[in-house]
């Protein structure tokens, strides 16, 4: 009893030390360090600042926070610029005025090139920002400190990038890569983000040809990453400012925490919720890796992608991916060195292994689809899941049993584990270490005739290092525990349990099912105590965003919000919704036509965007419309929309409109200005001769207006203004 005691008590220590490698950031550095050294709590005094109020483009604390920053450079004894541009994305249909600042920390070679290090300074209109992005602006005011206390120079410069209009759609980085002079002097680009309020700052996406930057990201020493996030990432519809300087084809490494992504792009993404250890895993790595690349030759020495991931004690592991079939190759030689000395039962092995992953896999879907809300991700639910898929995966392994040996199961679960390697070191290498490595130790502990206690554990210390913590971070920290997330958490823990089950059967002993009864109880218990315990809070919001709208057009003015209401007090909110589909231009308010759920209220006519006619020309063949198009003042973006004609061509401000990258291509001509000048922005739309068009606005304001017969009840601490907060949007539609 004692011994399988020791064994349960040893896998769990293990699985705990690995989530808390990925989870636990390092304590924040407190001001008094030396003056080398980065120090969240130093750069927590800027965060304070720079996260007072909600600070998006076109505002005035959106000022305010770009002159404290110009004021930090100079009292640094830099000479800050700002590059003021009219940035037109090459993801998504978004353009507007922008205002980067940008610093230079000379180097002692001033022929090199540079180090680029990038944060964005604006936020979303429903929050402060204090962590998205106000943690990596501090952090890099920080850093540049640190650097000048140095005793003597880098060899390089280094470009301090704080670019404007991030979460309007990359507009700053677009404006730099696209027109200003210094983007020639780059050699390497290092970005900082942040999709939550706490947790460690994971290395998460990486520029072409990866294994040189991952060498150097070594230097770090407390690093977070894996090249599977980078492969992974390359195929996900998301972005940070890092997606525009892509075209630069420069090595890259990008950053962010995303624990506490409750709180993400939330009035809840303030100071108070910001984990000052997550800054200080962005700093310390941001300086590191500034002196690593602010010293080594630039240009960097071209590589391909790497395979890369972190391990205590070890730090972080690179090889080149060219290793990676290789060693999947060792691994089918060990695997089949063990079938062919045993053959009896491998079968089985195998389709036991087979339908324990099929069915905890069923267990993750059927059971996370009753989780919303904070639920999605907590911990307790997460280990509720993965106790019930533990249990299925025992009792088949007790049922295939009777029939089969237990080294027979092993050997038929190496195989399936062997497939999956293989499969994945041929597609895709960055990601099969995470099967390879494990199967590599347990089929080699499983081939030892001497010592292979030690030779099992040193496996299942390899393996849970590796893929829990791993998994932990991917579900209950990126994903949450539904839906896809819920399902790859399931069946990992059915791989990792198959895989090894010596130690499971040691903790087992001889009971029949293989504890499967106690494993579903005690996952059935966590559920229980998850859902008794875990609701909506403070620290876990639900988020909400009112609108009110009216057509310039007519008398018609709606409340409520874009999409279905989320929670009850949204719904309460919005009172009786009125019967019936709310109007058609209700669908243009926004840039990707979300339904709009509310009820007609009175009007308060505010006022309206307009376009005018400044030229309407045939060129080469196709009738080209110039328009000026203005918004009120308190605009913060401005949605344009040409239905009709198919648009040809177009540009903004003089600027070419490049749709080749666009992560989504729409019917019609759509583009969202943000921070409309004064003075308007020039639009040309070119379309075929002889076409017209209907030109649609949507100008978008925080807050709402008193309202006749609309009063909004007080928000509880539960419930929080989301992404775009409570906003007044003033449609008005033009033909021409």
């Amino acid at each position: 009893m004692l011994k399988r005691i020791t064994a349960a008590l040893a896998l769990l220590a293990l699985c705990a030390a690995s989530i808390l490698r990925v989870a636990r950031p390092p304590s924040a550095v407190p001001a008094t360090a030396p003056d080398t050294v980065f120090s969240a709590e130093r750069a927590m005094r800027h965060v304070v600042q720079i996260a007072q109020r909600p600070h998006p483009v076109a505002t005035a604390d959106h000022d305010r926070v770009r002159d404290y920053i110009v004021a930090q450079l100079l009292a640094l004894g830099l000479r800050p610029q700002i590059q003021q541009a009219t940035a037109i994305g090459t993801r998504y249909q978004q353009a507007g005025r922008v205002q980067n600042i940008l610093a230079r920390l000379r180097g002692s070679d001033p022929t090199g090139k540079a180090v680029l290090i990038m944060a964005h300074y604006d936020g979303v209109e429903a929050g402060p920002a204090a962590s998205d992005d106000g943690a990596a602006c501090a952090a890099l005011l920080e850093t540049l400190r640190a650097l000048r206390a140095g005793k003597r120079p880098l060899a390089h410069d280094v470009v301090a990038l704080f670019t404007d209009g991030e979460e309007a759609g990359l507009l700053g980085a677009a404006a730099f890569a696209r027109e200003h002079p210094w983007v020639m002097d780059i050699g390497v680009v290092l970005n900082f983000e942040a999709r939550g309020t706490s947790g460690r700052s994971f290395m998460f996406e990486t520029g072409p040809g990866n294994l040189d930057a991952a060498r150097a990201l070594r230097s770090a020493r407390d690093a977070t990453a894996g090249s599977v996030f980078a492969t992974i990432y390359r195929t996900l519809p998301n972005d940070t400012d890092l997606s525009e300087i892509a075209v630069l084809n420069l090595p890259a490494l990008n950053f962010a925490f995303a624990d506490g992504v409750e709180r993400y792009h939330t009035s809840h993404d303030d100071v108070e919720h910001l984990n000052p250890g997550s800054l200080q895993h962005h700093g310390s790595q941001m300086l590191a890796l500034a002196r690593t690349f602010g010293t080594e030759p630039l240009p960097r020495a071209r590589t391909g992608d790497g395979v890369f991931f972190d391990l205590p004690f070890v730090g972080l592991v690179v090889y080149p991916q060219g290793l990676e079939l290789p060693l999947a190759i060792l691994a089918l030689v060990l695997v089949g060195t063990l079938a062919g000395r045993d053959r009896r039962g491998v079968g089985k092995g195998v389709l036991a292994a087979l339908v324990a992953l099929v069915l905890s896999g069923a267990i993750g879907w059927i059971v996370g689809r009753m989780f919303s809300g904070p639920a999605v991700w907590s911990g307790l639910n997460a280990s509720g899941i993965v106790l019930l898929a533990l249990s299925v995966t025992a009792a088949c392994h007790a049922v295939a049993g009777r029939w089969s040996t237990p080294r027979g199961l092993h050997i038929g679960a190496l195989i399936v584990w062997l497939v999956l390697a293989l499969g994945l070191a041929v597609q895709v290498p960055g990601v099969s270490y995470l099967f390879v490595w494990p199967l590599l130790f347990v089929a080699g502990a499983a081939l030892l005739t001497r010592g292979k206690a030690a030779a099992d554990w040193a496996a299942a210390f390899v393996t849970l290092l590796i893929l829990v913590g791993f998994i932990y971070g991917v579900t209950v920290v990126m994903l949450g525990v539904t839906g896809a997330g819920a399902i790859a958490l399931c069946v990992v823990a059915s791989l990792i349990a198959v895989l090894l089950a010596p130690q499971l059967e040691l903790v087992a002993g001889r009971s029949r099912w293989s504890g499967a009864p106690w494993l579903a109880g005690a996952g059935v218990v966590c559920l229980v105590i998850a859902a008794l315990t875990v609701h909506p809070s403070a620290d876990h919001p639900l988020r909400t965003s009112l609108v009110y709208a009216e057509n310039a057009d007519s008398s018609d003015a709606w409340f409520g919000t874009l999409g279905s209401p989320r929670n009850a007090w949204t719904r309460e909110a919005i009172g009786d919704v009125t019967p019936g589909p709310s109007p058609a231009w209700t669908a243009r308010l926004s840039e990707d036509a979300v339904r709009f759920t509310g009820r007609k209220v009175q009007r308060v006519s505010l006022g309206a965007p307009n376009a005018t006619l400044i030229r309407d020309t045939l060129v080469s063949g196709a009738r080209q419309i110039v328009l000026r198009v203005s918004a009120p003042a308190g605009t913060t973006g401005l949605v344009m929309r040409a239905s009709g004609a198919k648009v040809l061509a177009s540009s903004i401000d003089g600027r070419g409109v490049d749709t080749t990258r666009y992560r989504i291509r729409a019917r019609d001509w759509i583009m969202q200005y943000w921070a409309v000048p004064d003075t308007g922005a020039i639009v040309a739309l070119s379309v075929p001769a002889g076409g017209h068009i209907d030109f649609d606005l949507a100008a978008r304001r925080p807050g709402i207006p008193p309202v006749p017969g609309v009063t909004i009840p007080p928000r509880p601490p539960y419930v929080v203004p989301s992404q775009t907060g409570d906003v007044s949007i003033v449609y008005r539609r033009f033909s021409f």
